[in-house]
């Protein structure tokens, strides 16, 4: 039977067939099933695993940080859906998945922090990690040997894309980082004492244009289903 994956959204989007999240869920064995602030009668019991996806930043109250002026898109509700969310799900060894937003939010959910504007804050100047004209940036990734996502992908170094300006600073509690951009920006961590707890800083639903995004997009979602199924 499939797993039912819950997947995170700022609002109800009644499991929308053309979103990017939803249709990679689907094509790789789950069955979603929407969360979102306000939602009612739902249990941490009636999914297999937690996909927290992309979306506004974080409010910096959560990590204790003061308001920075290019924040956007802050939504306090869906912080405290998501975070106590992440905190239930990452105790009960359910399988976890972050993207984007999501490895945000796993690392603030364990008292880890964030980077609140990457070209003001980062101390060395970084690749584009934002879009640009509606198109995410690219560029390459460093992972560490012998990680889940080194298993996963089969690689040490890929390319992949970017729609951020936030990213993790300090690590939660229980994470070790297991990519980087050249620059030195988070781009996945994982806790290995968990059965699959795994964030990306990147966007794999989107990964489509080439056949090596394919792959990797592939192998990501389908390691995840595997986990959510055991």
């Amino acid at each position: 039977m499939a797993p039912t994956i819950g997947i995170t959204f700022v609002e109800n989007i009644e499991d929308d067939p053309s979103n990017n999240y939803i249709r990679a869920i689907k094509e790789f064995g789950g069955n979603p099933l929407t969360l979102y602030p306000g939602i009612s009668d739902f249990k941490l019991d009636d999914i297999d695993g937690l996909l927290l996806t992309g979306g506004g930043d974080i409010h910096p109250d959560n990590f204790d940080a003061e308001w920075h002026p290019a924040l956007y898109n802050v939504s306090e509700d869906r912080d405290a859906l998501e975070i106590p969310l992440c905190q239930a799900a990452i105790a009960a060894d359910l399988p976890v998945f972050g993207i984007c937003r999501g490895i945000q939010i796993m690392s603030v959910a364990m008292e880890g922090s964030l980077y609140q504007d990457i070209p003001s804050e980062f101390p060395k100047e970084a690749s584009p990690q934002a879009q640009v004209k509606r198109v995410d940036s690219r560029h390459t990734i460093e992972i560490v040997a012998n990680s889940r996502l080194n298993q996963i992908t089969g690689k040490r170094r890929d390319e992949v894309n970017s729609a951020h300006h936030q990213a993790v600073k300090e690590k939660g509690e229980g994470f070790e980082v297991t990519a980087r951009t050249q620059e030195g920006i988070i781009e996945a961590m994982e806790n290995r004492s968990k059965r699959f707890v795994l964030g990306v800083q990147y966007h794999p639903e989107r990964m489509i244009e080439t056949v090596n995004f394919h792959e990797h997009r592939r192998k990501l979602f389908e390691a995840f289903i595997q986990a959510a199924s055991e």
